[in-house]
């Protein structure tokens, strides 16, 4: 658990890393509420009971968005600024590099470095550089962007905090880049399961169904016989038209889960990739990239993964006969991870496109990951990727059309 103390009275949150008794604002000093050992007695209280799911404890909600809405400018710039730098005595001034603990301009959002007298915000150099939108919007965003455990669209976001659906759009978009730029990269070993699942391009269905008729299929079968070209089929009216091209936007998510090897904690380590389709020249590129050799490998029967029985101890189970063999294989994790990234599309998003297929694919294998952290553990983790980015490639001016050129792609 993550530790917190008292600002001004009411509850805020504080990274791990701030060292007892460091200030919070100018001439403030942090007063517990509660002693030692009633605080004892209340992490006590918070842990899951016996037989009840981690989703439903109280030691899941160390915080929430009922704890942000009490808190005023003053704690929110604050936090910003604990989660940025570890400790307010330590801000680091981006104009001359000096470590201080700076000025708190509240009104204006920004701190204030006691050497050059640069004004400067907490998140100066990161994707949220520049922004408009007041912290305590943001930090409303990012704690219903964690809370949520299959995404949360724009218009929904825009309702929540106040902003233009354009505004709701940028900020996710941001945030789906920083997942994809500082995803975790480290090889996977032990137990894998490697799957495709195909999404986007789903066609419209009619109102009726176009049966060819058996003149022309007689037809096509005597030009066979008579071994003469067959022309190829034609889209039979617009509709048809428009799914035919509709089709051309269908790809697979490739992913790649380690699982644990103590039963009944599921998987511990996701990676994603998208591609034009499931062969053997996608599986046979990327995975020596990030599957250790040796290591034991469950896929289905599909034959691009037949090569995988060369450096790996490959088993494979037969979906159209069965969900798991006699002897356990199966890839009910891979299974797991589309299931939620297919109810996100069905029900939140409706719909994947091309461009930012890997941006959404990565944003859920970050939540496979992070399932079983606590709200306040989600929050750090996610502001850490914030941090660690950089500032905006693919969305900084999105509107005025400066954006990712194309899609990421697996290129064989």
């Amino acid at each position: 658990m993550l530790s917190r103390t008292v600002v001004n009275g009411s509850f805020g949150p504080v990274a791990p890393l701030c060292p007892p008794g460091a200030g919070l604002l100018a001439g403030d000093v942090a007063t517990p509420r509660v002693s030692p050992t009633q605080n004892s007695e209340a992490m006590e209280r918070r842990k899951p009971k016996q037989g009840q799911h981690f989703l439903q404890s109280a030691e899941l909600r160390d915080f929430s968005m009922w704890e942000v809405a009490n808190l005023d400018n003053a704690q929110v710039l604050q936090t910003f600024a604990t989660y940025r730098w570890g400790s307010l005595d330590k801000v680091i001034c981006p104009g001359c590099g000096a470590i201080s603990k700076p000025f708190f301009r509240v009104d204006r959002a920004q701190l204030r470095c006691r050497h050059c007298d640069r004004h400067f915000s907490p998140l100066v150099n990161t994707v949220f550089a520049d922004r408009k939108i007041p912290l305590k919007k943001l930090l409303m965003a990012l704690v219903k962007f964690i809370s949520s455990a299959k995404g949360v669209s724009a218009l929904e976001l825009s309702r929540i905090i106040d902003v233009q659906v354009k505004t709701a759009t940028v900020l996710l978009g941001k945030l789906r880049e920083c997942l994809l730029r500082q995803k975790d990269t480290e090889t996977l070993s032990g137990l894998i399961e490697i799957d495709g699942g195909y999404f986007g391009g789903k066609p419209r269905k009619s109102c009726f169904r176009g049966k060819s008729k058996p003149g022309e299929i007689a037809a096509m079968v005597e030009a066979r016989l008579r071994g003469e070209p067959v022309s190829k089929r034609k889209p039979k009216g617009r509709a048809a038209r428009r799914n035919w091209e509709k089709r051309k936007n269908r790809r697979v998510v490739m992913v790649y889960r380690a699982v644990c090897p103590e039963g009944g904690e599921g998987a511990y380590a996701t990676r994603t990739f998208i591609a034009l389709s499931e062969n053997s020249a996608v599986v046979d590129k990327i995975t020596p990239e990030i599957v250790v050799p040796n290591s034991t490998i469950m896929t289905d029967e599909n034959a691009a993964y037949t090569h995988l029985s060369k450096d790996y101890d490959h088993h494979c189970v037969e979906h159209s006969l069965e969900f798991c063999t006699i002897n356990g294989v199966n890839e009910n994790q891979a299974e797991s991870f589309f299931s939620r990234m297919r109810r996100a599309e069905y029900g939140v998003f409706h719909g994947y496109r091309p461009k930012y297929l890997a941006d959404y694919a990565q944003e859920f294998a970050w939540r496979e990951d992070a399932r079983r952290q606590t709200e306040m553990q989600k929050l750090m983790n996610l502001l850490r990727r914030v941090f660690d980015a950089g500032m905006s490639r693919w969305w900084r001016g999105y509107w005025q059309g400066h954006n990712r050129p194309g899609e990421l792609l697996v290129r064989v």
